[in-house]
């Protein structure tokens, strides 16, 4: 009986110490935390590079942060070779900024990329997503004036806000939604480095997933007017030809767009209705009804001129053919409403009401 004994001890031990139990549960400081990722285009080898920045000790005034990069035809190559190359645990469940340069987007755009991520439970389709100018990885790897600590600097900035002026953010759900829908198309902020610092410099048009050509600020922000239904801007900027003061700016905006379409795709014809509401201007420009009457003609114009360079682009950025999709259920093509998009005949109805005089001259 108790050679019995001895043996199944040694049996019990010797389970324990074989390779069923290698693995170990990884203690909290063995996670690796990723919120930030870059993609860039390698052109002299057509691979694709994926960087992330991990926080490795934070302390009151400043980030130690590691920044690991890896190359490969694909993403999910690029993914498998850096769980290999990091000493920690990769929790990326917690992306909140995804980069891509503009390398990239041209050349290999975001289909993979958002087809990957889609597929990748483990992956958040909630990341905002922007182009930057020059190398991604170079953002995540800067430095910045009076900003020790990137992570939070970067997420911050991606962060959509009611007090920012530029507010035509997208998350990594939305581009998928609008490049597949087969009624728009998806854009994305522009971010740039320069004088040590991070600022946001326009809207990127795409096209089947590849990136086209830049809208100015004042263009994006007319198009994040048009995009959405209801809408409220912090401040816009505002060319009132006829003025003694040109240059004014709203204090906030509010706006509501509307379109009515004859839903026949032979003849496209629809009417955009945009209602706008003023809410204190920079200056005072006088009689309340002349005022209106120059803000719905500037609005007018500029909405008139984005409507034609998209329809140039054959670019439906802001999602005009759901108008029509909504008469065709069943017998609708994104490709024949691609051909279609620049033949829409179109009128603008804009109306103003400015709810709060403008400051003194």
């Amino acid at each position: 009986m108790k050679n019995l004994f001895k043996i199944t001890f040694m049996i019990a031990c010797l389970l324990q110490l074989s390779g069923c139990t290698q693995f170990q549960q990884p203690a909290i400081e063995d996670f690796a935390l990723v919120q930030v990722v870059s993609f860039d285009y390698i052109e002299s080898t057509k691979e694709t590079k994926v960087s992330v920045l991990i926080p490795q000790v934070i302390t009151r005034d400043k980030e130690s942060i590691k920044v690991y990069e890896v190359t490969d035809e694909t993403i999910a190559g690029a993914i498998n070779k850096l769980s290999m190359k990091i000493d920690k645990t990769i929790v990326p469940s917690q992306l909140q900024v995804g980069l891509v340069s503009q390398k990239y987007a041209k050349e290999k755009g975001m289909k993979e990329l958002t087809e990957y991520l889609r597929y990748n439970p483990h992956f958040s389709m909630n990341m905002m997503m922007a182009v930057t100018e020059g190398e991604a990885v170079e953002i995540i790897k800067g430095k910045y004036a009076d900003e020790p600590k990137v992570n939070e600097y970067i997420i911050s900035l991606m962060t959509p806000r009611y007090n920012k002026s530029f507010a035509t953010f997208i998350s990594l759900q939305e581009v998928d939604y609008r490049a597949s829908s087969g009624t728009s198309d998806p854009t994305l902020p522009q971010l740039i480095k320069e004088d040590q610092q991070l600022s946001l410099k326009g809207n990127v048009l795409f096209q089947d997933f590849k990136m086209q050509r830049i809208l100015t600020i004042d263009k994006s922000n007319i198009l994040q007017i048009l995009k959405e239904k209801r809408t409220q801007l912090f401040s816009v900027e505002m060319d009132l030809k006829g003025s003694e003061r040109k240059r004014v700016y709203t204090r906030t905006m509010k706006s509501k767009v509307r379109y009515i379409s004859n839903e026949d795709l032979n003849d496209p014809k629809i009417t955009v209705k945009l209602d706008i509401q003023v809410n204190g201007l920079s200056v005072d420009l006088g009689e309340t009804s002349a005022s209106e009457k120059k803000i719905s003609q500037y609005f007018k114009t500029e909405v008139n001129q984005l409507i034609a360079e998209l329809q140039k682009e054959k670019v439906d950025a802001i999602g005009m053919g759901e108008a029509f999709r909504r008469s065709h259920r069943g017998h609708w093509s994104g490709e024949k409403w691609r051909q279609t998009f620049p033949k829409v005949r179109y009128t603008t109805e804009v109306t103003t009401e400015i709810t709060e005089a403008g400051m003194s001259q």
